[in-house]
């Protein structure tokens, strides 16, 4: 075979794959490997929505979507959450569940979790005497979480979630872990840690 052929066999091979990546990029066929190899990237943006990827803020929980003006109020607790992706504390904002849409936004009409500085402590108040989860502040703030991930970071092969209620006066152990996440009623004075860590082996 002669070397013009040998360079027009190679090129035509050449070509021939390269049509059929653009083909299987087209019908989707490497979208499941990116999303895989994305779910433990503790890098990606908090906050910014994976196309495609379930969130619990989606659904939200109706006492989410409840204002109160602080007046009568049967219930007015605190809790100090805690949040850390990949061992480094993440910063809770302060207005959450104030500066909104659905409760007007100003100081006298706000949801029934929120918050006023960035220190991570939770004011839970409700007009009517009753049970509120945690996930309800999630769903507030608009981020997912539940078991399977918090924000836009997911458990997987590598990463898993943990969760821990303590006293302030005390530190997270297996003793004080919890496995109830978005359906853990929140209590007076407690300490919630949430935990997107690699995996302890």
């Amino acid at each position: 075979m002669s070397r013009e052929s040998n360079f027009w066999a190679v090129f035509t091979a050449l070509a021939l794959a390269a049509l059929l990546i653009f083909y299987a990029q087209d019908k989707g066929f490497f979208e499941s490997e990116q999303a895989d190899s994305s779910d433990g990237d503790s890098t990606s943006s908090v906050g910014n929505s994976t196309e495609n990827q379930f969130s619990t803020a989606d659904s939200p929980d109706p006492l989410s979507l409840e204002c109160l003006d602080h007046s009568g109020l049967a219930r007015h607790d605190h809790v100090t959450l805690k949040i850390f992706i990949d061992g480094s504390p993440y910063t809770i904002e302060s207005a959450i569940g104030i500066q909104t849409d659905i409760c007007n936004g100003n100081e006298n009409n706000m949801h029934t979790i929120h918050t006023h500085d960035d220190t991570g402590r939770l004011h839970v108040e409700l007009n009517e005497a009753g049970n509120i989860s945690l996930g309800v502040f999630f769903d507030i703030w608009g981020f997912h979480f539940d078991e399977t991930g918090i924000f836009d970071y997911r458990a997987n092969s590598t990463h898993e979630m943990a969760m821990y209620v303590h006293a302030s006066s005390e530190d997270a152990s297996e003793e004080n872990r919890v496995h109830s996440f978005d359906d853990y009623l929140i209590q007076n004075g407690e300490v919630i840690e949430v935990h997107y860590r690699p995996k302890i082996s």
